[in-house]
């Protein structure tokens, strides 16, 4: 009886702990992506530069600190894509390149979107 129990309250656990991340990456992920939409993109499409630049900067500490929990509970080759798509809308933003720096702002926003979308607990997705 008591294997029982314990294994009971290791799922608990297990259960409340991603319970606990997914309410805080759909919060972390929103903001995210508030932040490219919002700030990131019509200010890459003003010409400012700097405050795209900051922006980023922003975003791109934000991103550290979350991928540093996410580690546990996501993909690793989605988390990676993410690093990718990241370093280069920097590089566009340091260019001054609009074309790039906003279409690649903008496939990282969908990204992030997707990365909350494909761990959500759905029939779907567990298939």
């Amino acid at each position: 009886m008591r294997d029982l129990i314990v294994s009971v309250v290791a799922v608990a656990l297990l259960i409340g702990a991603w319970l606990l991340f997914f309410n805080y990456s759909q919060h972390q992920i929103n903001q995210f992506a508030g932040i490219i939409e919002t700030s990131a993109i019509p200010l890459a499409g003003e010409a400012d530069w700097d405050g795209c630049n900051t922006q980023i900067s922003i975003l791109n500490r934000k991103w550290h600190k979350y991928k540093s929990i996410a580690f546990f509970f996501l993909d690793t080759d989605s988390l990676n894509q993410i690093d990718y798509s990241m370093a280069r809308s920097v590089q566009y933003i340091k260019a001054q390149d609009y074309s790039n720096a906003s279409g690649e702002l903008l496939a990282l926003s969908e990204q992030l979107k997707r990365l909350y979308s494909n761990e959500r607990i759905t029939f779907a997705n567990i298939l």
